[in-house]
């Protein structure tokens, strides 16, 4: 305990002068003039929105994406009562909300009534947001959309019509692609909407020729399976057949390095965070303030830590970064016992410096 305390304050020491945070707000894709289906550019999706730092499905998940940098966001639409179309994964409210019952049977004003819960079931002020309001955060700070179309009537053109209507009107639909597994529904959308990117949840270790051949009868398609179900062989085929690749379940620091690897458009996730000591330290101030790291004496000592960590990050020590890195998760590990850091922050940060240590450990 003695040693740990001497290393606290020895970071605490040494890095007390502030160092220049350069971490940009926005997520840095290519320029919406730009087709972002041609990039050669990996960029991390954030699966239901940037839920590491604000509860899932929310305007403000859209808005902390942006910040984060995060390249898309995945987001699942459902429609109420009185035809509104809001933001939820589940059919009903019970698990996310203050409220209870299935969203077709509740109107938006009864659903703005209620508060959203975090991850952990406490109760926030954030409100389910409409389609309207989560689309403006993500025109805002020029993020992606990735519609998830397992939820709502996708075969409705009714239904279909005022989403693409939404989407166009906050300037995301060159922006954007459609995960469509029901091959009838996909051949329709694709037929009322030819200009709008499809995709299906394929497996490209089993199916990968009859995936290709399906996609490319599209005029826009990309490929998108999960990273369990790919390897790099499968990779290079699909690239090889002028696709892009969007790999999705990468939620573990061996997985990310795997996705890396394979090189794909997209990477989705729910805990990986892009690259930078600018952007965790960001989450870090954010979780303080969600109470998901419990007091500001705890927040500070990690803050010190990244701090170092982007000192020794702009000056090329890439031994020093991985060292600090080490050092990160330690303390990660004592406030975690000590319940300064919920499970689920706690978990969120320790795989993200796994990762970054794996990058630098293997001089990738």
């Amino acid at each position: 305990m003695i040693k740990f305390k001497f290393l606290v304050l020895s970071i605490l020491s040494i890095f007390v002068l502030s160092f220049a945070f350069d971490h940009v707000g926005y997520a840095e894709s290519a320029d919406k003039t730009d087709d972002w289906l041609r990039s050669d550019k990996t960029e991390i999706s954030a699966h239901r929105g940037a839920h590491v730092a604000v509860p899932e499905n929310t305007a403000e998940a859209m808005k902390w994406a942006g910040l984060l940098g995060y390249g898309f966001v995945e987001i699942d639409i459902q429609e109420t009562k009185d035809g509104q179309y809001v933001l939820m994964h589940d059919e009903n409210i019970d698990r996310t909300t203050t409220g209870s019952g299935k969203i077709e049977d509740i109107t938006l004003e009864e659903m703005k009534s209620y508060n959203v819960l975090d991850a952990d079931g406490n109760e926030t002020n954030y409100k389910v947001p409409t389609l309207q309001e989560a689309l403006e955060e993500a025109d805002k700070y020029n993020v992606g959309v990735n519609f998830d179309g397992s939820k709502g009537e996708w075969e409705n053109k009714e239904f279909v019509d005022g989403i693409m209507e939404i989407a166009e009107q906050n300037d995301v639909l060159d922006h954007s692609f459609f995960v469509l597994s029901d091959r009838e529904i996909r051949d329709q959308f694709h037929a009322w909407y030819p200009e709008a990117t499809v995709t299906f949840l394929g497996n490209a270790l089993e199916d990968l020729d009859e995936d290709i051949k399906e996609l490319k009868k599209y005029d826009r398609a990309i490929y998108t399976t999960s990273i369990n179900n790919i390897d790099k062989a499968a990779a290079e085929k699909i690239d090889e057949e002028g696709l892009r690749l969007h790999v999705y379940q990468v939620n573990t620091a061996e997985t990310y390095a795997k996705a890396k690897k394979i090189e794909p458009r997209l990477i989705e996730t729910d805990v990986i965070v892009p690259d930078g000591a600018g952007r965790l330290a960001d989450l870090v101030e954010q979780l303080r303030k969600e109470e998901g790291i419990k007091n500001d004496q705890a927040a500070h000592a990690l803050l010190m830590h990244l701090k170092a960590i982007e000192h020794f990050e702009a000056s090329e020590q890439r031994d020093k970064v991985v060292k600090h890195l080490e050092n990160f998760k330690k303390l990660l590990e004592h406030q975690e016992r000590k319940n300064l850091i919920t499970e689920k922050n706690y978990n969120t940060l320790s795989i993200n410096a796994t990762k970054w240590i794996d990058k630098y450990g293997t001089g990738r």
